[in-house]
């Protein structure tokens, strides 16, 4: 039996990482709202070894939300960025091509290294602590119908209002299908292999990037002497690794990287994630926004993903903090206006960037991947290093008073 209930002004919806982040920004907004996390898995939750890098802005954004101290263990910082193409070799001895782009911010980390798991576990943490349980709700979202208000139908065949829906339901979100929202598959049947390393000499605090004509592979350090691999590859050949012994996979992926950091033995067995880089020109309309995946599914080369989704949070905090400052509801055309606005040029820099650097840098060694390793040691001279490393830093493209450590008091 169908049964209405009472009018929210914020439906939130999803369950992943992203939608932890945005559930503990919107406990500021200034807005009633409720959260559709969805039914929990069914299936046992495998290992997750996968680690997220966050850069400095985001970490400023992190700790005004009380978020950064509750992380069950250190991030680990980085502060040098490494880049080169493949290796190449002269004709009469081995002689690898050195890292022709580096670069620093002083002293300063510009990012940092988080597992996933212990961001969950700080959101998990956070939220029992200070979201009251009648504000989650374990269902699943099945129709949107958009209007003023808006109505969702959840899977138990209730019925909800609410004056805006912010969708995070993943890259193949269905509320943005349903929304009426277009998203481009920028896809090339690439897969990532993720795993875990101990490198022979210490890593230290460098992020490499190495790209190869089948693909990036990038090395985050997570200790002196430790590392996460994200490996981007062709699917059939990423299947192929992956059948690999311990043994086997440390040796091609040591001789994928280069001597630098000596023999790379693999610890933890590879996890595998079909790539599927995604593009929308529009992530908002009338009562509706998109964020994190939904809004934009990046190639992992540059490692930003999870940054954009929380520049996602941060610019919408700010959007709704004004419109309760001036009485409006959440769901004002102000709202959406402006979060379009404000997000649509660092995702379109971003979305740019990765795949134009994918296509370039991953391509056998012809006229034009020597062009733009000349261009690399270009950036890699002052001042263009420098603007490299502001941008890393974040908060250039996007900005927001989280991301300097302000967070004003909801009105009202």
């Amino acid at each position: 039996m169908t049964q209405t209930k009472p009018h929210i002004p914020i439906a939130l919806v999803g369950g992943g990482l992203t939608t932890q982040v945005m559930a503990l920004t919107l406990m500021h907004s200034g807005f009633e709202f409720i959260w559709f996390s969805g039914p929990p898995s069914r299936q046992p939750a495998a290992a997750d070894t996968r680690t997220t890098t966050i850069h400095h802005a985001g970490r400023v954004m992190l700790e005004t939300l009380a978020l950064w101290s509750a992380l069950p263990e250190p991030a680990y910082p980085i502060t040098e960025i490494a880049v080169a193409g493949q290796q190449a070799q002269t004709r009469y001895r081995k002689k690898y091509i050195s890292w022709p782009l580096r670069w620093q911010h002083g002293h300063s980390p510009m990012a940092y290294v988080v597992s996933n798991q212990a961001l969950k576990t700080a959101c998990d943490e956070l939220i029992t602590s200070n979201l009251s349980a009648d504000r989650i709700s374990a269902v699943k979202i099945e129709q949107l119908q958009a209007g003023q208000p808006n109505i969702l139908q959840d899977s138990e065949q209730n019925l909800w209002s609410c004056d805006l829906v912010i969708g995070c339901d993943g890259a193949n979100s269905q509320l943005r299908k349903q929304a009426g929202l277009r998203a481009f598959d920028q896809s090339r049947q690439e897969t990532a292999l993720v795993t875990t390393v101990t490198t022979e000499k210490p890593i230290g605090t460098t992020a490499y990037q190495r790209f190869l004509p089948s693909g990036p592979l990038a090395l985050m350090p997570t200790a002196a002497k430790s590392a996460s691999v994200v490996w981007s590859l062709p699917a059939a050949k990423a299947s192929a690794l992956n059948q690999l012994d311990n043994a086997a996979f440390s040796a091609a992926v040591t001789t994928a990287f280069g001597p630098d950091l000596g023999r790379l033995s693999q610890d933890t067995p590879c996890l595998s994630w079909p790539l599927k880089p995604t593009y929308c020109p529009k992530i908002s309309t009338a009562g509706f926004v998109l964020a994190g995946d939904a809004a934009h599914a990046l190639h992992p080369l540059a490692g930003m993903g999870f940054n954009l989704a929380l520049s996602d949070c941060a610019v919408l905090l700010d959007c709704l903090q004004a419109a309760a400052g001036a009485g409006l509801t959440a769901g004002h055309a102000s709202v959406t206006t402006a979060y379009q606005a404000r997000r649509k040029p660092e995702i379109l820099a971003l979305t740019s960037a990765t795949q134009g650097l994918n296509r370039l840098l991953t391509r056998p060694q012809d006229p034009l991947y020597q062009l733009a390793c000349v261009g690399m040691s270009v950036l890699g001279q002052l001042p263009a290093r420098r603007l490299l490393s502001e941008l890393a830093m974040g908060g250039q493209l996007s900005s927001a008073p989280l991301f300097d450590g302000h967070l004003r008091a909801p009105a009202g």
